[in-house]
């Protein structure tokens, strides 16, 4: 049975047998050491346990429980950043038999599920059959044969590129009108009670209550909303000048990418790219994953315990 999990310290030594083998890193990029010892396989994986998921997300792939092959996908910058590149190794004993490929099914289902990437994608060396079939089997297509890409072994070879995206039409988000309004502060109110409410106090409870019926505030507020069907399953409201007063993505839905799809969307439409938010304790770490930082101490205020953050993007 194929199967993935995060790398642990206690799989160096199966991860020093896949790479040690010249045949396995004929088919990668260079800058592998070799021999690959141990240490080096300690090294890589005390790596990945430190980053965590971003920029790199990687996985060991199991076979009945033992490690047999690895699997990462890198994010790209800038105007790439919703692209990932897919990169993977199988032991040589297990060559042939399917792995791979359900392999980078699962992953690419995986970083789809809990990301918001939209498009993954592999470069192979044209002569690599094995990983060319594994991908078309996952149901990556070939994009293109790009000639003369790569020098590996003191010899220039072409690189066949491979890709796959995500269907555009999941979660489609949009502003919401004043009719769907009402929908988003009960999502916000129903996510709140769930995970913010246990870290604040009766009086804070209900003075966030009160913020969201109050009607003159949320008039002066922009909707955006993520929907799954015609259920509504994320929210994100904006007050002037450019703070985000809240956001909540149903739990059903949590790490899917939602919510870095739902701000990426609204940031879109503001040319300053400066945004402030008064983080609740639970939501700081995610509002650091999107880039926010906080400018100051943990404050209390009716009751409500808030991190002043801001993300300053590029203009």
């Amino acid at each position: 049975m194929i199967s993935l999990r995060k790398w642990q310290l206690s799989d160096a030594a199966d991860l020093a047998h896949i790479m040690n083998n010249r045949s396995v890193q004929n088919n990668l990029r260079d800058g592998l050491p070799f021999p690959y010892t141990a240490a080096d396989a300690e090294d890589f994986i005390s790596g990945l346990m430190a980053a965590g998921d971003e920029p790199c997300r990687a996985r060991a792939i199991l076979l009945d429980g033992r490690v047999v092959g690895s699997i990462s996908a890198s994010r790209m910058e800038n105007v790439h950043r919703f692209t990932a590149e897919i990169g993977f190794c199988l032991a040589e004993k297990f060559w042939g038999r399917g792995i791979m490929s359900e392999a980078i099914g699962l992953f690419c289902t995986e970083m789809f599920d809990e990301t918001d990437i939209l498009r993954a994608f592999a470069a192979v060396y044209v002569h690599n059959t094995g990983s060319r079939q594994a991908l078309e089997k996952a149901g990556f297509s070939l994009e293109g044969i790009m000639p003369c890409s790569a020098v590996k072994n003191s010899m220039v070879t072409d690189m066949a590129l491979y890709g796959l995206t995500r269907a555009r039409d999941e979660y489609p988000l949009r502003r919401l009108s004043a009719g769907e309004i009402p929908e988003a502060l009960e999502l916000a109110w129903k996510v709140f009670l769930e995970f913010e409410a246990p870290e604040y106090s009766e009086e804070g409870i209900q003075a966030f209550r009160a913020a969201l019926d109050d009607d003159n505030r949320n008039r002066h507020m922009d909707f955006y909303g993520a929907f799954d069907g015609d259920r509504l399953v994320g929210m994100l409201a904006m007050r002037a000048p450019q703070h985000v007063s809240s956001f909540f993505v149903d739990p059903a839905y949590h790490r899917r990418g939602i919510g870095r799809r739902l701000f990426e969307a609204m940031r879109g439409e503001y040319e300053l790219q400066e945004f402030t938010v008064n983080s609740s304790p639970y939501a700081v770490e995610v509002y650091r994953r999107l880039g926010f930082e906080a400018t100051d101490e943990e404050q209390c205020e009716d009751g409500i315990r808030y991190t002043p953050m801001v993300y300053r993007g590029v203009e």
